[in-house]
């Protein structure tokens, strides 16, 4: 496999495992604010701005280093979810606006998914996917 290739795909694990540590410190950031201090919310506010554009990154990294299926398409998920934190809190009213904690944790499964799968890059080991499809034919036999 080509550096390049090797190099992006890094990268990309990088960035996947990057956005699963923000979204752990999103929530901590946030019980900050709700169990602790309210001043302390503002840190969620901000911190939020840090990261929403990984996705997109992870997305154009994707055709770069010739990443498909899901570890391709994943990433436009996570931003529109990422997206859809923001209209919740900014432009939701009434109870409607508790799907702003359901949909972190969607953010939070997603982000742990790409993570693991890219993870082999990261490690240098295995291409990423593959991993987990050689396990599921172990526990099969």
């Amino acid at each position: 496999m080509p550096v390049r290739i090797r190099t992006v795909r890094w990268i990309y694990g990088l960035l996947a495992a990057g956005y699963l540590a923000c979204v752990v410190v999103q929530v901590f950031f946030a019980g900050l604010g709700i169990l602790v201090d309210p001043g302390d919310l503002q840190l969620h506010r901000v911190f939020a701005n840090v990261f929403e554009f990984v996705p997109i990154v992870m997305f154009v990294l994707s055709f770069l280093g010739d990443i498909r299926g899901g570890l391709r398409w994943w990433p436009l998920a996570l931003f529109a979810l990422t997206a859809l934190q923001h209209i919740t809190i900014q432009n939701v009213t009434g109870s409607l606006r508790a799907l702003h904690a359901v949909d972190a944790l969607l953010l939070f499964g997603l982000s742990v998914h790409l993570a693991r799968r890219s993870w082999p890059w990261l490690l240098g080991t295995n291409r990423a996917g593959k991993a987990s499809a050689a396990r599921s034919e172990d526990m099969k036999g």
